[in-house]
């Protein structure tokens, strides 16, 4: 249950009916892939607790409006006094953490790229995982399948998640080399830029791409292009290989695979979090899942005439 209307009509209900343990704050959307993920993830694995969720919606809502939302999330979490507050994304924790932090509510947080203490000061009370792209594991990965690969292309978008990935993950490095590889990273603001990147790969000597954050590009409307979009149309136009980080980008007709992050893993291991605090009344240290998996699909696979040795294969999903 994410809708915000319903979300409000729950919480005028829940006021007269029982005290609520957790509200769960979305940076995104409901219908967002990685939302979708770690609250699976997250709700699988919880104890049987009082939840209340809230999206913000924050990847489709001008950045000029971010002040409103998180002034209504906040109003949203006054009005309902949980126990512990599970904060889910960058956004979240940037808009919301330092009120609340203020306010002494226990925090749990998930799927945050950049340093925490960039948005609020850690104590005692605050704890959750941290989001972190696997770029030197992927590239080991990719010479397995391109022994001969130089120079490798990451494309993200330009929004403010993206900027965390490339100081926590590309040591806030552009340009860099690792494992003998090349590795540039850009950053586009509009679909039409994405693509002018994406069909001068082969002209500028890249061997494979990796997309990662893209879900705030913008067509000549200023309007945001859909994830399937970007990822379809960047499949059937890169004239390289594409991989990917999430899981959401891998299939047929998108990304061939790559070594990913699991959304799942992120919302689980905030469950356990919070499951421990309402047992012992103290919450763990910070983590960082760092396993991944890989991922692959057996369609783009064949597209590309891409033998997987039966190491990576017996260590894979396979999807079409």
């Amino acid at each position: 249950m994410l809708n915000k209307t319903c979300c409000f009509l729950f919480a005028l209900f829940s006021s007269y009916s029982f005290a609520t343990d957790i509200v769960f704050i979305h940076s995104y959307h409901a219908d967002y892939p990685w939302v979708k993920e770690y609250r699976g993830g997250f709700m699988a694995t919880i104890d049987d607790h009082s939840i209340l969720e809230y999206e913000m919606d924050t990847k489709r809502q001008p950045t000029a409006g971010f002040k409103k939302i998180a002034q209504q999330a906040l109003a949203f979490i006054d009005t309902e006094k949980p126990k512990l507050v599970v904060l889910a994304d960058d956004n979240a924790l940037k808009l919301l953490g330092p009120a609340l932090v203020d306010q002494k509510f226990p925090l749990v947080f998930l799927g945050i790229n950049a340093n925490p203490r960039h948005y609020i000061k850690l104590n005692k009370n605050i704890s959750g995982t941290l989001e972190r792209p696997l770029l030197k594991r992927s590239i080991m990965m990719l010479h397995d399948l391109f022994p001969k690969m130089k120079k490798l292309k990451v494309l993200m978008d330009s929004n403010p998640t993206s900027y965390a990935i490339l100081e926590t993950s590309f040591d806030d490095k552009f340009h860099q080399y690792i494992s003998g590889v090349k590795v540039d990273i850009s950053l586009e603001k509009t679909f039409n830029d994405w693509k002018l990147n994406t069909r001068s790969l082969d002209d500028n000597g890249y061997d494979a791409l990796i997309i990662a954050n893209y879900a705030a590009l913008t067509d000549g409307q200023q309007q945001n292009v859909s994830l399937d979009d970007v990822s379809e149309w960047t499949s059937k136009n890169s004239p390289v290989p594409m991989f990917a980080f999430w899981g959401y980008s891998i299939g047929k007709g998108k990304a061939i695979g790559g070594l990913i992050i699991s959304g799942v893993q992120q919302g689980a291991k905030a469950a356990k979090i919070v499951n421990q605090y309402f047992v012992t009344g103290k919450l763990p240290a910070i983590t960082t899942p760092v396993r991944g998996s890989l991922m692959f699909s057996e369609h783009e696979l064949r597209r590309w005439n891409i033998k997987l040795k039966s190491k990576i294969i017996s260590n894979s999903l396979l999807i079409e």
